[in-house]
């Protein structure tokens, strides 16, 4: 006769998790719970998406607490990240899941309908436990005392320590599930490559980090208000809908397919390194944690010579974006490394995208070899750029001083400046703001030189060392030596405050560099004519001179090879006068046009609109010869201005112009 089996009972909580127990509540919030856990990638399953979970017609359009999945971002955290990890480490920050316990019809519970706390002996451990809708969920916290805890919890009103680090939260699969509020873009990827049999093994070692969260109070009990449905939409707004997205100057220190990013990260680092007896880092200098968009190309502190974005935009658009990048970085003397790479890997390829670990990490060492260094020269041996660094200087030294002197308020600014925190908004404490005040106004710019200071100016500057880069590269000097060949001209005439080349007030400035009292660089060629200006100043002699000068003293060339060079240097400069002077007279054209008054008398304004109102094809014609003919005395006396700057004649200039 078969034995009747014994009675077991049914366990109901059998999915369990382990993990570190902690509370959120403000003074007037309802409470969270949450475990900080991890699963591994095997029991992925454990979690859900309410896209997946949660049929739209079973449950009110204020109960979806989710968005659809995105599959083709699902598809591009997958190939472009997790399947990319060879060479670099791989993490992503924990999911936001939430304890979701579900109705008979499938639907969200709003409430529980009771909450049972009690004590119990779980195979001889002493726990205090929390069950949630009867078989919903529990907690179980294992119980201490004072002499082997510090955390507590109420246990029927009474105080009771509990080990927060070995707390279990036990699950009814059937009812309770893990739904993903923040992260289910990084879940799918994962899922989807472990339904990939040939790159299942990418993931084989992950455990995933989780954060758990409940609603540990929202029970039907009497006067209770709180509704675990709007709980959980409350935090899937906050985490989706309001998130803290990249921008700013992050937007370029996070990229990484960008050689233009890599180098301007690596000139950070670089400056970081450069530090002085009284602690202050070089990195102060450079502007690179400004989150506002629209702030970027903007200097926003005194004490900063250039930003982030200009160095990087600069250079994705005209050196690695114009395919410049391959001879200014010399990668043809690493050529058999890329070779042994890729058989078939051309130089041409190498753009402001990212080729791939091994070639990366060739064109990194090229980019720390040669263009850091070149950016350095170019934005701190330049004497606008020193003399600020030396004002810089000697606030720092003042402000060493004030903390010798155990001031407080400054003791608090040098912690806070050593954090990289410049916004006196995010200061806490207003003796830190009065000291910070005091710091900057011992920083000192000479208002002649502002100029080089500006966006426009910098972008030029970069842009014409890549331009003498180029010309000095078939004479074997690298992009290092050709920044400082650069300096070397800048300095013997553009630097000189005496001079004031680039001023607004210069007629050949006017509408080209400057509008009114404003820099003009919104439009493309607005940029070019501010490196085509100054590429022009090469047509004073002096700055060749001293350009050729710099070479003879520093690279190995004959006297044939540099008359070559200064014959080049020259012709450039000619080329960059020509381009500007032809853009000036179509801009003088448009603004004559555009405002008779400020050219003409009054009575002849008058009659210049009439013929240009009155449909005659007679009257169109002395309109347009009598604007031309302003235009060219502007020019003319636009080029004069520029050749006594440049220390030519008028009919020099003229003879360039006319040659081209």
């Amino acid at each position: 006769m078969a034995q009747v089996p014994g009675v077991k009972k049914i366990v109901k909580f059998s999915q369990e998790l382990r993990g570190g127990f902690g509370r959120f509540k403000t003074d007037q919030s309802f409470q969270l719970d949450y475990l900080m856990t991890s699963v591994p990638i095997q029991d992925v399953n454990q979690l859900s998406t309410a896209s997946e979970l949660f049929r739209l017609e079973t449950i009110d359009f204020e109960e979806l607490i989710q968005r659809d999945i995105d599959h083709k971002r699902v598809q591009k955290i997958a190939n472009e990240y997790l399947s990319q990890g060879q060479g670099k480490v791989i993490f992503f920050p924990p999911l936001l899941a939430c304890v979701v316990l579900l109705e008979n019809d499938g639907s969200i519970k709003k409430k529980y309908d009771g909450i049972i706390r009690e004590s119990v002996d779980e195979d001889g451990v002493p726990a205090f436990r929390t069950t949630w809708d009867g078989d919903g969920f529990q907690l179980d916290l294992p119980i201490g005392d004072a002499n082997s805890c510090t955390r507590q919890i109420l246990n029927n009103g009474n105080p009771q320590y509990f080990y927060e680090f070995a707390a279990t939260l036990k699950l009814n699969p059937k009812r309770a599930k893990l739904v993903v509020l923040d992260g289910q873009h990084r879940l799918e990827a994962m899922r989807l490559l472990r339904r990939n049999p040939e790159q299942k093994n990418i993931l084989e070692r992950i455990e995933i980090p989780i954060c758990l969260v409940w609603a540990p109070e929202a029970s039907t009990a009497a006067g209770n208000e709180e509704d675990m449905v709007r709980d959980f939409r409350e935090l899937f707004v906050r985490v989706n809908s309001e998130p803290q997205k990249v921008s700013g100057h992050f937007i370029t220190l996070l990229k990484d397919d960008s050689y233009s990013a890599m180098a301007t990260r690596q000139l950070a680092s670089m400056w970081k390194s450069l530090t002085v007896p009284n602690g202050w880092t070089r990195l102060h200098l450079l502007e690179w944690n400004t989150r506002e968009d629209e702030r970027v190309d903007i200097r926003t502190r005194e004490f900063s010579i250039t930003t982030i974005s200009t160095i990087s935009k600069t250079l994705g658009d005209h050196l690695f974006g114009v395919e410049a990048a391959p001879d200014l970085l010399n990668l043809e003397e690493r050529e058999q490394d890329f070779l042994s790479i890729a058989s078939d890997f051309s130089l041409s390829g190498i753009s402001d995208r990212t080729n791939g670990t091994d070639v990366d990490n060739i064109v990194k060492e090229q980019i720390d070899k040669i263009l850091v260094p070149a950016l350095d020269v170019l934005f701190r041996t330049a004497t606008p750029y020193q003399k600020l660094e030396k004002s810089v200087d000697k606030a720092f030294q003042f402000l060493q001083q004030k903390v010798d002197e155990n001031n407080s308020s400054f003791i608090q600014l040098k912690a806070n400046l050593s954090r990289y925190i410049y916004k006196s908004d995010e200061m806490f404490e207003d003796s830190a703001k009065a000291a910070y005040v005091d710091f900057k106004n011992t920083v000192v710019i000479d208002q002649a030189e502002k100029v080089f200071f500006y966006y426009a100016f910098q972008q030029a500057l970069i842009r014409y060392w890549i331009g003498i880069a180029t010309i000095l590269k078939p004479f074997s000097i690298d992009a290092h030596q050709a920044a400082k060949t650069a300096i070397a001209g800048a300095e013997e005439f553009c630097f000189k405050n005496e001079i004031q080349f680039l001023i607004g007030e210069r007629k050949y400035t006017r509408r080209m560099l400057w509008k009114n009292a404003n820099v003009n660089f919104d439009s493309k060629w607005a940029r070019k004519a501010w490196l085509d200006l100054l590429c022009a100043s090469l047509l004073n002699k002096k700055v060749c001179a001293a350009m050729v000068k710099h070479l003879e003293g520093d690279a190995n060339l004959d006297k044939q090879s540099l008359a070559a060079i200064g014959e080049q240097l020259k012709n450039f400069g000619e080329k960059s006068a020509c381009e500007y002077l032809s853009k000036l007279k179509d801009e003088f054209l448009k603004e004559t046009k555009q405002s008779l008054g400020e050219f003409f008398s009054e009575e002849r304004a008058n009659q210049l609109r009439a013929m240009k109102e009155s449909g005659h094809e007679a009257d169109r014609g002395k309109f347009e010869a009598a604007i031309r003919e302003k235009t060219d005395s502007r020019v003319l006396e636009a080029m004069e201005e520029l050749a006594d700057q440049l220390l030519i004649s008028t009919e020099e200039l003229q003879r360039i112009v006319d040659a081209d």
